[in-house]
């Protein structure tokens, strides 16, 4: 008994809640979608020579190529490409270290050939 009474104000508020939503999107309707952003205008002169290092998705043209990275150094930047191929270098000699053809279940393709192959070129020269 206690129970119910302690659920009858929750029960209420989600009946009220509920009505009060179905009622209010019966009458209002659903609104069209907005366009998610405006769209450039098509060129009507001629294109410069280097538009090719613009992106133009039709919405906001920038650089292909970001200059964004103004405070990072040469050396720095060299520095991080080459720390980012050695890390590779680095993985690949790992694994070639841990001989994973070894370890491989599967029969390789030179024990896994069940007839001979097929002869190809000139047949062979008779005595």
């Amino acid at each position: 008994m206690t129970s119910t009474r302690c659920l009858a104000p929750l029960v209420k508020r989600t009946v009220v809640a509920t009505r009060s939503f179905q009622s209010s999107s019966r009458l209002a309707g659903a609104a069209p979608p907005l366009p998610p952003f405006a769209r450039s205008p098509v060129p009507s002169q001629k294109l410069v020579e280097n538009n090719d290092a613009v992106w133009d998705d039709g919405v906001a043209p920038e650089l292909a190529l970001d200059f964004d990275c103004q405070h990072v150094s040469k050396t720095e930047g060299i520095f991080s490409w080459l720390g980012g191929l050695g890390l590779f270098v680095g993985l690949y000699q790992v694994v070639k270290m841990m001989d994973p053809q070894s370890k491989n279940p599967a029969v390789n393709r030179k024990m896994n050939v069940v007839v001979e192959p097929p002869r190809t070129g000139p047949p062979p020269a008779s005595e």
